[in-house]
């Protein structure tokens, strides 16, 4: 329990540090900051990420948890499908790595026992340029064997901060 209070502490605070509009003014239409649990084998997944290409806009997240995990961000249905099918126990023929800017395996962050994987700069906004929508997943399997889960290992718990941001359109 107490794991749980540092990983919100954490990410509340970094949070409040990043409140402020990197990038520009924008509408918030994604905001997740909660605790998240997964299973062996599964993912969390946010799947109602609205298409940015025309507005233009942003993601920014940062996910922390006490042991290693990986974080995909897909911009394209089909491979999102693929990537659903291995989740859920079907052997899809081939396994996207997400988008190359986006994805990443967590990695110990300096001075804790924690992981973390974040956007540039410690989970500053970065622009999207690919076309939507978009997909973003916090992994505990052996997905492409980046980050190796065994199925008897214990549920993952993270904390998730993610923002997604469309530009307001000049008045």
């Amino acid at each position: 329990m107490r794991r749980r209070a540092v990983l919100r502490s954490l990410g509340a605070g970094v949070a409040a540090l990043g409140s402020g509009c990197v990038g520009g003014a924008g509408e918030v239409i994604v905001s997740v900051q909660r605790d998240v649990t997964v299973e062996p084998g599964r993912a969390w997944t946010r799947e109602d990420i609205p298409d940015l290409s025309a507005s233009g806009g942003g993601i920014e997240y940062i996910v922390r948890a006490d042991e290693p995990f990986d974080v995909y961000f897909f911009a394209d249905e089909d491979a999102f499908e693929r990537y659903d099918a291995y989740i859920k126990g079907r052997e899809p023929d081939e396994t996207p790595a997400g988008h190359p800017e986006f994805s990443q395996t967590a990695l110990p962050k300096d001075g804790s026992d924690l992981y973390e994987a974040t956007t540039s700069d410690g989970g500053a906004r970065e622009s999207v340029e690919a076309t939507g929508p978009y997909y973003f997943a916090v992994d505990h399997s052996s997905y492409r064997m980046e980050t190796r889960v065994d199925e008897y290992d214990e549920p993952l718990t993270a904390f998730v901060d993610l923002k997604v941001v469309r530009r307001r359109s000049p008045v």
